[in-house]
Formats: structure tokens, C-alpha cells, sequence
């Protein structure tokens, strides 16, 4: 009777990967299943040791890092974690896991009943998203935890005989293990090791199953990578499986072919109505790198879909995203192919389909305020953002400044789920005991304040010898300050946008972070840069008094536009040593508030109350019309005729009209570079 499990995991490197399979190994897995967790690092870079350096110190009585002082490759690493389990009596079986993969809710448990209901099994591994011959895609507008709903509902304690199990996830009995011994290691880097495994124990009496009832995440190759000398190693390693295993694998694939569990599960689906019901649809215009809200939105709803509730996005285009996503995204025109319970709209500019939307279906509308958007375009919008709050049911904003915003000026009540960080990956502690790092983004922006940043950073420049500042910036065409080449600072120009990955691994190496911006909905980089062991210089820009406190943690400039007043604070932080140790001390107590795992539940339980909302349509004035006419799509054939709705045609030209709609699907990165073309070739114009 298997009873505890030992989970296995393999890092080399691709820590965004190792982060969410430890999480979702922890929330979905009942504690009284692990025994112990292994990390069997195999030399990852420093990123990825500190993240799992922090995840063990966050599970301590589960997560152990065992770290290999050479690279071992894949099978010796797994050997090592297998030979380490056997000498645990503890548990009685071992689940491999890769750092990519996955796992639903009770994975293990489920795998685990199935051997304890037939003893004879000694290797079983679920379906996957990514499994060579038991991979099962999403079904449209699913992602991989309702996968597992809906194969544990139709097919719960249902397994196959495994033609070859799949090694992303794979439970062995230490009974098996035992009689048939460790992964060969001729296998290398990995590749076949598991499949060759397979065979031997059925050679020493075992079966090898794979359980339709259980579905996990695979991404595949976020370790190793895609090249030829990959390529190379795996044509290799299948032909010393063929040469040992070549006659027994062909009569063992004649009978698979004759009961393929994945087409048995497509086949059992194929005329049943699996349309997928999600419980939040957010509408997200344009998935961008450069762009904050977008990384917020999507890691909100990786996290919940991971913790059991159903998220999807809705969207126009992606553009250039570099992060994970764990869900297949639906585009707009594809909105009538999923039942969901609500609607939530992202920027001021998505508020009007989503109202549509909430129209059409007579489902609530939450609108998720993430900046005080009447500030953009230098307040151009300012009626239009203005309007946003009124067409929605409810309003949800990530700080007390927007909360309280919304209500001194325009009398609209809110809720306020506080912003938060990804601890684990930022957080590093800071060993520098003087100060030489600098770092400062230029988001391109009037808003956030480059130009002043220019002046501080040829300030710097000027003022201090031999330091060190990051510039990262967006704009191609920017012209920056004059080097003062005899003070012998290193200044990097680093072009964005860039993975979160490589502004984390900046931040950690920064001990001051400035910033000049006018406002911020809540100014997440800084607090990024004081978990990373920096202190922050920063303006005052209202959202950041959500976590900033004055000459405690870091340094708030009222007068914002007064670049002397962020030197000053600089001056006395480079001359008072004890005063920036204190301050980076006090910072790694302010970030254990603000860590992304606590918060999730937050968001989690408010989606479920704003579900039961009941939806209204709004009263609306003339302009107030205009402005939902003009800015909803008119393209979709489902949309609702807001016109006829009113009983009001607003009084635009066609040409207007066909202008304006066009602009709305152009991608704000084409607009800018049009425009700075544009502006290129005026200059060469001779005025």
C-alpha cells in the first residue's frame, strides 16, 4: 500500500519553470502524500540557485536543494535523487517530475491509487499536454486543470497498458526500482532513459500504465533547449534503445495501435459538447511585452488556473509576449465558442467591447484599474477614463491611492487588492557593503518621468567616481547625456523591453533604483529593486506610499521635478553607510507583505463574489453615448447595435468612423514607430 511519495525534480537552469512546478506540486498535492521534495540542481546558473534557495526556505519541511558539484546531465542527476529516496523508508514510491511539468489537483494521489489498486503495477504516468504518443492538446478555451476535470469525470480509475511510459511524470514503486535498479546512465543528457526503463521492468514482471483520469502541464525543452547537437544525442540514444529494445518495442506498438489511449479519449469526446465553462473571462485588447499590465493580468491568471479556478483572456493580437502562459488565449471572434460567468475589462480602452459584451450576455462587468488612467496622453482621455468607471458593476484597483482617487474625485466606490511581487524569483540578499550600482528605466513616457532621470544620470556622472548605472530604455532614437569619461563610471545602455528574467537579474545587482515618475497606480519596480537589495530613490507618485516609507526603507521626493532633491538623498546614502544598511534591512521587511503567493486567494474569492453580481445597463447621457458608440468594435457581427439601444446616432462621418477603426486594431508599438518616422523625416525638413 503505497501511502508517501518522494517527488523528484531535476533543475538545470529555466527557473520561471521550476518556480511554477514547485507551486503547483505544493497547492495541489495533499501534504499528507510528499515526503520529500528534491531539487537536484545540476550547476544552474545563479538566478535559478537563488530561487530554489528561496523555495526551500519557504517549504522547509518538504523542499531540500541538492546541489551537484560538476554537471552530471539528466540520468545521473535523476540516479542521484533515486538513490537518496531508497534510502528513505518513509515513502514508497518516487515520482520523477521535470521542472517544466506541471501538476493538477490530487496528481499523485491518483496515481498512487491506481498501483494501490493493482499491486502488479511498478511505473505509471498521466496524460500531458506535451508527451510524445500520450499527448493530448488543450480542447479549445480549456486550460490544464479543466483537462483534468473533465478526464477524471468521464474516466475516473481508468488506466492503459503504457506502450512507452513518458518520463515528465512518472511515479515507480521502490519495489520496482528495487528489483530493476537505476536509470542507465548511457543515456546521458537524457532521452529514452525512461522508455528503456520501461522494458526492463516488464522484464522483471511489472506493468506500465498510463492513467487517463489524470492530465498534467508539459511544456518540453525549457532546460535543454532546441538545437542540432541536441538533435544529435537523441538520434543516438533511439538507436541504443532500438538495438537493445527494437522487436519487443514493435510487437508492444502493434498492440498499443489496436487500444491508443489518446484516441480512445478523442474518440469517447468527439460528438459530446465539451464546450468549456470559464468563470473569468478578462479582456485584454493587446498582449504586449512592454507593457506592465499585461505581465499582471496574465500571472494572475496562470496562478489561479493553477489553484483550481477557471481564467482565460480575451483578446485582439499578441505582439512579441515572451513569458508563460498556461491557457490557449480566445481571440475576440471566438467569444461564442466558450460559456463564461463574467467579464472584466483591463485599460480605459477595453471598457466599452467589455460593456458590449456584459450587454450582450447579461453577465457583471468588473473593471480592473491598474493606473489612474486620466493622466494618460497627457489627460487627453480624461471624460473618456472618466466614463469607464460608470459603465462597470464594480471597480477593483490594485492601491489605496486609486482607491481613494475614485471616490474624492469622481465619487465611485472601489475594492483594492494591494499589487504584489514574485518573491521567490526576486528576492536575493545583498552582501554589498558599499554603494556602486544604479539603475533606471526610461519607459519613453513624459508621464514617467525620463527626461529628469537624463538630468540625475549626467548628474551622476558628474558628481561620482568609478560607479556603475544601468540605463534601460525603449526609445531607438533617444540621445543621451555626454560621457565625463574622467570619473570612470560604467554606464550600460540596455535596450528593452526585456525578459523579466534579465530586469531581475539586473535589480539584484542594484543598490540604489531610482525613479522620477509623475504617477504611478502603484510603481511595482521599486519594490522589485528593494527585494532584489536595493533602496529606492524614488518620486512621489503616490502609488508607491503603498509600501515606501520615508527615510525608513528607502527615500520619497515630494518635489518631484527638482532633480537636486533625489541627489541629495543619493549624497547622503553614499556618505552614511549605516544609514543605507538600515534602510535595505528594513526594505526585506516590507516585501514578505507583498509576496504573489499569499495574495492569489485574494483575487481568487473576490472573482467568485463579483460572479454573483447582477449586470446593469447604464443610464447615459449624449456625449456619454457617443463616446460607447464610437469606441466599441463594429466589426464582430455579434455585437450589440449600441445605437439602436439608446435610440441615439451619434453624428460622425463615415470617414471619421473608418479611422478611427482602423487605428483601434494598429498596435500602439506601429503607431509610435510610424510616428517616429514621421517626426524623423519632418526634421530632415528644412523649415
Amino acid at each position: 500500500m503505497l501511502k508517501k511519495c518522494d517527488i523528484l525534480i531535476p533543475v538545470y537552469n529555466a527557473p520561471e519553470w521550476v518556480k511554477l512546478c514547485v507551486y503547483s506540486l505544493m497547492i495541489n498535492t495533499p501534504k499528507e502524500y510528499i515526503n520529500k521534495v528534491y531539487l537536484l540542481d545540476d550547476c544552474s546558473d545563479d538566478f535559478t540557485k537563488n530561487l530554489m534557495n528561496n523555495i526551500s526556505k519557504k517549504y522547509p519541511n518538504y523542499v531540500s536543494v541538492i546541489s551537484n558539484k560538476n554537471n552530471l546531465g539528466f540520468v545521473k542527476n535523476c540516479n542521484k535523487g533515486l538513490k537518496l529516496s531508497m534510502e528513505d523508508s518513509n515513502s514508497e514510491c518516487v515520482l520523477l517530475l521535470n521542472s517544466d511539468c506541471l501538476v493538477s489537483k490530487n496528481t499523485i494521489g491518483k496515481l498512487m491509487q491506481h498501483i494501490n489498486e493493482n499491486n502488479k503495477i511498478g511505473l505509471i504516468c498521466p496524460i500531458s499536454s506535451n508527451a510524445a504518443n500520450l499527448t493530448l492538446d488543450y480542447f479549445d478555451g480549456y486550460d490544464f486543470i479543466q483537462m483534468d476535470q473533465l478526464l477524471e469525470k468521464n474516466f475516473k480509475g481508468k488506466n492503459f497498458d503504457a506502450c512507452t511510459v513518458v518520463g515528465n511524470c512518472l511515479m515507480i514503486t521502490k519495489e520496482c526500482i528495487a528489483k530493476t535498479g537505476y536509470l542507465d546512465e548511457i543515456f546521458g543528457m537524457g532521452y529514452g532513459e525512461e522508455t528503456d526503463y520501461h522494458f526492463r521492468a516488464l522484464k522483471n514482471g511489472f506493468q506500465a500504465k498510463v492513467a487517463i483520469d489524470t492530465y498534467v502541464f508539459h511544456k518540453a525543452e525549457a532546460s535543454f533547449g532546441n538545437s542540432i547537437e541536441k538533435q544529435e544525442k537523441l538520434d543516438n540514444n533511439r538507436k541504443i534503445f532500438f538495438d537493445r529494445w527494437g522487436e519487443e518495442y514493435n510487437k508492444c506498438i502493434m498492440e498499443y495501435e489496436k487500444n491508443d489511449p489518446i484516441e480512445y479519449i478523442k474518440s469517447y469526446f468527439k460528438n459530446k459538447d465539451i464546450k468549456p465553462t470559464i468563470n473569468t473571462l478578462i479582456y485584454l485588447p493587446n498582449i504586449v511585452q512592454n507593457a506592465g499590465g499585461c505581465h499582471v493580468v496574465i500571472d494572475l491568471i496562470n496562478y489561479m488556473i493553477i489553484n483550481g479556478y477557471s481564467a482565460n483572456i480575451l483578446y485582439n493580437g499578441i505582439y512579441n509576449y515572451k513569458e508563460i502562459m498556461l491557457f490557449k488565449a480566445i481571440q475576440m471572434e471566438n467569444i461564442n465558442d466558450v460559456y463564461f460567468k463574467q467579464i472584466v475589462s483591463t485599460i480605459w480602452n477595453s471598457i466599452f467591447n467589455a460593456y458590449d459584451i456584459a450587454n450582450r450576455y447579461n453577465l457583471p462587468l468588473t473593471n480592473f484599474v491598474q493606473g489612474y488612467e486620466e493622466y494618460f496622453e497627457n489627460g487627453g482621455i480624461y471624460g473618456i477614463v472618466e466614463l469607464s468607471y460608470k459603465l462597470a458593476d464594480n471597480n477593483l484597483t490594485i492601491s489605496k491611492y486609486l482607491q481613494n482617487k475614485l471616490k474624492s474625485v469622481f465619487n465611485y466606490s472601489s475594492d483594492v487588492i494591494s499589487n504584489s511581487i514574485h518573491l521567490d524569483f526576486i528576492k536575493k540578499e545583498n552582501f554589498r557593503k558599499k554603494i556602486r550600482n544604479f539603475t533606471i528605466i526610461l519607459r519613453e513616457s513624459i508621464m514617467k518621468g525620463d527626461f529628469l532621470l537624463l538630468d540625475i544620470v549626467k548628474i551622476l556622472d558628474n558628481k561620482f567616481k568609478n560607479i556603475k548605472i544601468n540605463i534601460i530604455y525603449m526609445n531607438n532614437y533617444i540621445e543621451f547625456p555626454n560621457r565625463n569619461l574622467e570619473n570612470k563610471n560604467e554606464i550600460n545602455y540596455i535596450k528593452g523591453p526585456l525578459e523579466r528574467k534579465k530586469i531581475y537579474n539586473i535589480l539584484q545587482e542594484t543598490d540604489i533604483y531610482i525613479d522620477a515618475s509623475i504617477n504611478e497606480g502603484f510603481g511595482l519596480t521599486a519594490l522589485e529593486a528593494m527585494a532584489g537589495g536595493a533602496v529606492p530613490v524614488v518620486s512621489n507618485s503616490f502609488g508607491v506610499l503603498e509600501y515606501m516609507e520615508n527615510g525608513k526603507n528607502g527615500f520619497v521626493i515630494n518635489e518631484v521635478n527638482d532633480v537636486n532633491k533625489y541627489i541629495d538623498k543619493i549624497d547622503a546614502l553614499m556618505n552614511n553607510n549605516e544609514l543605507y544598511l538600515e534602510m535595505r534591512k528594513n526594505g526585506k521587511k516590507t516585501i514578505e507583505k507583498y509576496d504573489y503567493d499569499n495574495r492569489i486567494n485574494d483575487y481568487i474569492e473576490y472573482f467568485k463574489k463579483s460572479e454573483k453580481l447582477k449586470h446593469t445597463k447604464k443610464i447615459l447621457n449624449k456625449k456619454e453615448k457617443t463616446i460607447v458608440f464610437v469606441r466599441t468594435d463594429k466589426n464582430s457581427d455579434n455585437n450589440i447595435n449600441i445605437t439602436n439601444e439608446v435610440n441615439y446616432t451619434p453624428n460622425i462621418s463615415k470617414k471619421k468612423k473608418f479611422i478611427r477603426k482602423i487605428s483601434r486594431i494598429i498596435p500602439k508599438f506601429i503607431k509610435n514607430y510610424i510616428k517616429k518616422v514621421i517626426t524623423f523625416l519632418y526634421n530632415c525638413y528644412k523649415h
